[in-house]
Order: C-alpha cells, then structure tokens, then sequence
C-alpha cells in the first residue's frame, strides 16, 4: 500500500507541477490501474487520441484544492524563514558579545575581494582589513586553515612545509 500511495503521490506532484496536465507518457511510473481509480475517484481525466497519445488532467476541484496545499506550504515556509532570520541575528548578536566579529569580518571582506572563481589574496584581505602581517597572520591563520582552501601562490601567505599559501577559496 505504502508504494500504491508512493507513486500516486508522485504523479500528483508532477501534475501539480506541470499546470495539471501531463502526457502520459511522461508519467510511465504511474500504473494503467492507478490511473483508472484516480479516473474513477474525479480526482483526473484522461483524454485519449487516435494515434495513441493520451494527456493526464488534474480535475478542477482538486487543483484547487492542491493550490491551497501549496499556498499553506509556502505559508509555513515564509514563517519558518522569518524565523530562521530572526535565529540567525540574534546569534549575530551573541557571537560578537563573544569576539567572534573577527571571522565574520574576515568572511565579509573575502566576499568583496574574491574573484569570479571565487579565490582571493591574503594579501588583499589583509590591505583591506589594515592589518599588519604579523598581526594578521598571527590572529587568523587558524581560521583561514580550518575553514578555506589554501593554494600555493600569492605576494604572502601562511607557509607550511616551506611553500608559501598566499590563495585561499571556499
């Protein structure tokens, strides 16, 4: 029962999806069976041509009311995000009464200077910043480390293993 309920939902989806209707041969999952009892039940038509070709329809009534399924959705979904923002400030706030502004400034400025690829010059992030080296590299490294890519590179950078990583990406 669980796959007969599986697969009708799914071809609802899809007509939902698709305005209400489907060719039929969009839709080889759904069975010639289920199609007969969703016929019988009103909930779609199927309209057959001569050559062979047959289009599902959502009737009406259940369009409107999958519409109004949708529309609830979208509903929560605006309150769970609303939510979410309202989360994520208050978290803002609480991670800067705990010192962590340095890495957001550092990802903020990585966000302006980053090229198209996405990769950046430590170099610029710290110009940006106004930091000198060693106080730059001294408080980020860490962080640069564990959260972006290093590539070899760059005017400066962190060196490990003797190699200067002067590029960083996401």
């Amino acid at each position: 029962m669980k796959d007969y309920n599986d697969v009708r939902d799914r071809l609802l989806e899809a007509l939902r999806n698709n305005g209400g209707s489907i060719a039929r041969s969009k839709v080889k999952f759904a069975s010639d069976k289920l199609l007969e009892e969703l016929e019988k039940e009103g909930i779609i038509t199927i309209k057959r041509w001569k050559d062979g070709r047959s289009r599902i329809i959502l009737n009406e009534q259940m369009k409107k009311e999958e519409e109004k399924k949708e529309e609830k959705r979208r509903d929560e979904n605006k309150d769970i995000t609303r939510l979410l923002n309202e989360i994520n400030r208050k978290l803002d706030i609480i991670l800067q009464r705990l010192g962590y502004t340095q890495q957001m400034d550092f990802d903020k400025i990585f966000e302006e200077v980053k090229n198209p690829m996405g990769i950046a010059s430590l170099k610029d992030i710290r110009e940006r910043m106004g930091l000198s080296k060693e106080e730059f590299y001294s408080r980020y490294s860490n962080y640069i480390q564990s959260h972006y890519k290093l590539f070899r590179g760059g005017e400066e950078g962190i060196v490990k293993n003797g190699v200067i990583f002067g590029l960083i990406k996401r």
